[in-house]
C-alpha cells in the first residue's frame, strides 16, 4: 500500500507551458534600464524620458565589464519619483551602482545580507527605497535589480550608473557576447543621445568578428589581430535589438597564454578604521588560459564535428520542486536532447522524484520512433513527492552499466535540492564517485545541467567533477536553446580532463584556482587564476591533462611584472574564483565560522555577490551613522562644490551653522551634546544652500554612546622569558572597533578576532636582553565612539 501523496500531470503541464513558452521567447528576458514614474507599470516618456545612455564594453581576456550611464529627463512642472528596473543577463553578476544627487555620486554598497534586509526594512518605513540585490531574492536570483528615485526635480534629470561583469565562454572557438536592449516586459525605449563603444582584447588571435544585427553598426578606430575597438552614435535610437556580436579565437593548435596584474593598493580613509585593512595588499594576480585545439580544426568544422556514437541515460527530476517554469525548461532540454540523437546512439530514460520510474528495460536505438516513444512516456508521467538522489545515481549507475561502448554518460536534468534519504551533498558526491569506480576508470561521466534560480549549483558541479563530466545551468526564466546546444554538443566527447597547472617559480606562486582537477573540451577555454608575491622574471608555466588516453601538456614563459595595471580585471576574476571554492567546502562539508568570514570580507572588498553578502544602494550617511560621545566637539560633512552654506539642526535645540575646511573639502562644527542625553541613536537636520540659492534638507544619523568599552584580559603565560613570545586573550564589548597590547621595550601589536576560539587573541614578543623583573602589559581599547579604556596584566620575565 503506497501513502498518499500530491501529484500534478506532467503531460497537463507540459501542454500549458509549451503554449506559454511560444508567447514567451518571442522577447528576450533581459533588458537595460527603464524608469517607470510613480506607480506606474510601464514607462511614459511623456512624464520620464530617457535623454541620454552610454555604454562602455570592454572585453579583455574573455572578462567583459560593462558600464552604463542613462539620465533620465524629468519632462514635468512638479516634482517626480520613479522605479529603476535592470534585468542582468543570466551568468552576469552586478558589480557597481550609483545614482547622482545634483553632482553628488551616492554609489551602492555590499554588506551582510542580515545587515543589508535589516536596513532595507528600516529604510522603506521612512519611505525610502533603495536597491537591494541578493543572491535569493524573489525575482528569481540577482538578475533583477530595482531601485526608487527620488526626487526627480521638476524638468530636471537623474543620471543613473550601472556596471556588471560577466566571463565570455569559448564553444568550438567561438565566443558570443550579447548587451540586452530588446524589451521584455516592458516596451520599446527611444533614447535621445545613444553611445555604445566596444573594446575587445585577447592575447589569442581574434577572427571573423560579426555584429550579429545592423541596429549599432559599429564605426571600428582599430581592428587588429588582438585588438577591435569600435563605436556607435545617434540620436533618437530605439532599442528594439539587443547589441551581439561573436568572433573567433584562431588557433591552429592548442596553446596557452599568460596575463598579469600588479599595482600598489589604495586604502581609503573608511576602510582605514578596519584593522585589517591598514595593511595594503601589495602582492600580483596572474591568470594562465588555455585555449584547446587538439584536433587541428578550423572554427567552422566544429559545428560538424561531434560524438560518433553517443551511449546515454537520461536522468530528469519529476519532483514538485520541479513545477512550474522549471518544468517547461526540463521539457524543452528533454526534447531537444532526444530529437538530436541518431540511430546509432543508444539512450535510456529515467524520470525520478521519492522513486525511479525507467522507459525501457534496456538501452534503445535513437531512431525517431524511439524518441516520439520515450517523450511520450515523459509526458504522461506526473511530478510527485520530494528528490531521493541517492537512489536517483545509484539507478542511473545502474542503467548506464547496459549501455554499449567505453564511453557512457548519465544526463541531469534537475534542480539539485535533495530532501529524502541521504540529503548531506558531500556525502551523496563521495557514495557516487565510489560507485562509479571500475578499477582505475569511471563507469559513467555525468552531465549535470541545473534549472532554476535555486539550483543547487555546488552540489550538481560536484557530481559532474567526481565523474570528470561536466556542469551547466539556467534559470527558468532564461532562453536555454544557445546554452542548451552547447552543453549537448559536449555529450559523449572526449574531454581534456585532470588539468593541473604548475610554475617553476613554486615559492613565489601561491592561491591558484581552481584547486581541483578541472574539465576542458576541445574547441573551449579553461584557465587558471593565482597569485604571485614578487616580480620574477621568465617564469615558465606548464598545464597537463589527458584526452582520449593520451597526455596534453601546454608549456609557456612569461614574466610576473613589478607594475602592471593593463589588466585591472584580474583580481575580481581571483577573488570569484576563491570565493567559489570556499562555497564548494561549505556546500560538502558543512558551514564554517571562519570561511564564511572569509567570504564576506572578499565579497566587501571585491564587491562580489555571495549567499552572505547583499548590494544596497542608499547614501552612505544612512548606512553608516556616526558614532559620537557627549563631549565630542566635532560634526563633520562633505558634500559637493555647489553647496555654499552648512547649517545643522541638532535634536536637542541647538542650530549651528558650519565652516568649510578649504583642505579637505570638508564642513564642520563643533558642539556640546548634554551629558543628560541618553545613548542612542538620534537624527540631525543638515539645512544645505546652494550657490544658486537652492534650498535642500538631509538628515544625518549619529549615535550617543558615553560608555567606554569593558575589557578582561589574561595572558598564556605568568612568566615569560625574553626573546619568547606570550599570547595576550581579550574578551571586550561587542562595539570595540580596536585592541592593542603593548609590554615596555616593544611595539604595540594588534589583538583581533579569532573566529574559531570565539575570543580577541594578539601575539607579544618580549624584547631579546630585556632584563628579569616584574613587568605589565597595557591593553587599551577603543569603540566606535573613541571612548578608551585600558587595564593592565603583570607578567614577571626572566631575562636573557
Amino acid at each position: 500500500m503506497r501513502v498518499f501523496r500530491p501529484v500534478l500531470s506532467l503531460a497537463f503541464l507540459s501542454a500549458v507551458f509549451a503554449f506559454l513558452f511560444a508567447v514567451s521567447t518571442q522577447t528576450a528576458y533581459a533588458q537595460a534600464g527603464v524608469v517607470l514614474p510613480g506607480d506606474a507599470q510601464q514607462p511614459d516618456p511623456s512624464k520620464l524620458a530617457l535623454d541620454e545612455m552610454t555604454v562602455d564594453i570592454r572585453v579583455d581576456q574573455q572578462f567583459a565589464r560593462v558600464r552604463i550611464v542613462q539620465i533620465y529627463g524629468n519632462k514635468t512642472d512638479r516634482v517626480m519619483e520613479g522605479k529603476y528596473v535592470f534585468n542582468l543577463p543570466t551568468t552576469a553578476a552586478i558589480s557597481d551602482f550609483a545614482v547622482w544627487d545634483g553632482d553628488v555620486r551616492i554609489p551602492g554598497v555590499m554588506l551582510e545580507v542580515k545587515r543589508a534586509k535589516e536596513i532595507y526594512e528600516q529604510l522603506k518605513q521612512q519611505s525610502i527605497d533603495p536597491g537591494l540585490v541578493t543572491q535569493e531574492d524573489e525575482n528569481g536570483g540577482a538578475t533583477a535589480f530595482t531601485v526608487k528615485l527620488v526626487p526627480i526635480p521638476a524638468y530636471g534629470t537623474k543620471r543613473v550608473e550601472l556596471e556588471y561583469t560577466e566571463l565570455l565562454p569559448v564553444e568550438g572557438l567561438r565566443s558570443f557576447f550579447s548587451l540586452p536592449l530588446k524589451p521584455s516586459e516592458y516596451g520599446t525605449q527611444t533614447v535621445g543621445s545613444f553611445t555604445l563603444n566596444v573594446d575587445l582584447a585577447n592575447r589569442f588571435p581574434i577572427a571573423d568578428f560579426t555584429q550579429r544585427d545592423g541596429t549599432f553598426p559599429l564605426q571600428y578606430a582599430t581592428r587588429e589581430t588582438n585588438h577591435i575597438v569600435g563605436s556607435f552614435t545617434a540620436k533618437g535610437v530605439s532599442l528594439a535589438q539587443d547589441f551581439a556580436f561573436d568572433y573567433t579565437l584562431n588557433v591552429a593548435r592548442s596553446e596557452m597564454n599568460i596575463i598579469a596584474y600588479r599595482s600598489p593598493e589604495r586604502i581609503s580613509p573608511v576602510e582605514l578604521r578596519d584593522p585589517n585593512r591598514v595593511k595594503p595588499d601589495n602582492d600580483g594576480y596572474f591568470e594562465a588560459s588555455a585555449l584547446f585545439n587538439e584536433r587541428g580544426a578550423q572554427a567552422a568544422q566544429f559545428q560538424q564535428m561531434g560524438a560518433s556514437k553517443r551511449s546515454v541515460v537520461l536522468l530528469l527530476d519529476t519532483s514538485l520542486s520541479m513545477r512550474f517554469e522549471k518544468l517547461d525548461r526540463a521539457y524543452e532540454a528533454c526534447e531537444l536532447f532526444l530529437r538530436s540523437l541518431k540511430a546509432d546512439d543508444s539512450f535510456n530514460v529515467a524520470l525520478f522524484n521519492d522513486d525511479v520510474n525507467v522507459f525501457a528495460q534496456s538501452p534503445q536505438p535513437g531512431s525517431p520512433e524511439n524518441v516520439n516513444r520515450a517523450l511520450d512516456f515523459i509526458k504522461q508521467s506526473y511530478l510527485s513527492g520530494g528528490t531521493d538522489f541517492s537512489l536517483a545515481l545509484k539507478r542511473g549507475l545502474e542503467l548506464a552499466k547496459q549501455l554499449p561502448g567505453d564511453e557512457k554518460t548519465i544526463v541531469f536534468l534537475t534542480d539539485g535540492n535533495p530532501t529524502l534519504t541521504t540529503t548531506q551533498a558531500g556525502k551523496l558526491a563521495k557514495d557516487f564517485a565510489a560507485a562509479n569506480k571500475q578499477g582505475n576508470a569511471n563507469l559513467a561521466r555525468a552531465y549535470v545541467f541545473g534549472i532554476g534560480a535555486d539550483a543547487n549549483q555546488n552540489f550538481l558541479r560536484e557530481i559532474a567533477r567526481v565523474s570528470r563530466g561536466y556542469f551547466d545551468f539556467g534559470r527558468e526564466t532564461d532562453e536555454l536553446a544557445f546554452r542548451l546546444n552547447a552543453f549537448f554538443a559536449k555529450v559523449g566527447e572526449k574531454p581534456v580532463e585532470g588539468m593541473a597547472l604548475a610554475a617553476s617559480d613554486t615559492s613565489n606562486i601561491y592561491n591558484v584556482y581552481p584547486d581541483i582537477d578541472s574539465t576542458s573540451y576541445d574547441g573551449s577555454r579553461a584557465f587558471f587564476v593565482g597569485r604571485y608575491r614578487n616580480p620574477a622574471k621568465g617564469v615558465n608555466f606548464t598545464l597537463t591533462g589527458s584526452r582520449a588516453g593520451k597526455g596534453v601538456q601546454l608549456s609557456t614563459s612569461a614574466d610576473l611584472p613589478e607594475l602592471d595595471a593593463t589588466h585591472a580585471h584580474l583580481p575580481r576574476v581571483w577573488a570569484r574564483e576563491r570565493i567559489n571554492s570556499l562555497l564548494r567546502r561549505i556546500a560538502l562539508e558543512g558551514e564554517d565560522e571562519a570561511l564564511i568570514a572569509e567570504i564576506i570580507a572578499l565579497s566587501k572588498k571585491y564587491n562580489i555577490l555571495t549567499p552572505y553578502t547583499a548590494f544596497l544602494a542608499a547614501p552612505r550617511a544612512l548606512l553608516r551613522p556616526r558614532v559620537i560621545k557627549p563631549g565630542d566637539p566635532v560634526l563633520r560633512v562633505r558634500t559637493d562644490d555647489s553647496i555654499a552654506s552648512v547649517v545643522a539642526v541638532f535634536p536637542f535645540g541647538l542650530t549651528k551653522p558650519l565652516t568649510k575646511l578649504e583642505n579637505e573639502d570638508v564642513w564642520e562644527t563643533r558642539f556640546l551634546a548634554p551629558k543628560e542625553m541618553n545613548d542612542g541613536r538620534y537624527q540631525c537636520r543638515l539645512i544645505l544652500t546652494d550657490t544658486q540659492g537652492n534650498v535642500y534638507q538631509e538628515t544625518k544619523g549619529f549615535v550617543i554612546d558615553s560608555k567606554p568599552p569593558q575589557l578582561t584580559a589574561k595572558t598564556s603565560t605568568a612568566i615569560g622569558h625574553a626573546g619568547e613570545t606570550v599570547e595576550v586573550t581579550v574578551a571586550a564589548d561587542r562595539d570595540t572597533r580596536r585592541i592593542a597590547a603593548r609590554l615596555f621595550g616593544a611595539l604595540p601589536v594588534r589583538v583581533a578576532w579569532d573566529d574559531k576560539r570565539k575570543t580577541n587573541i594578539g601575539t607579544l614578543r618580549i624584547p631579546p636582553g630585556l632584563p628579569s623583573g616584574k613587568y605589565t602589559i597595557v591593553v587599551t581599547g577603543e569603540d566606535f565612539a573613541h571612548n578608551v579604556t585600558s587595564i593592565e596584566i603583570p607578567l614577571e620575565i626572566v631575562g636573557g
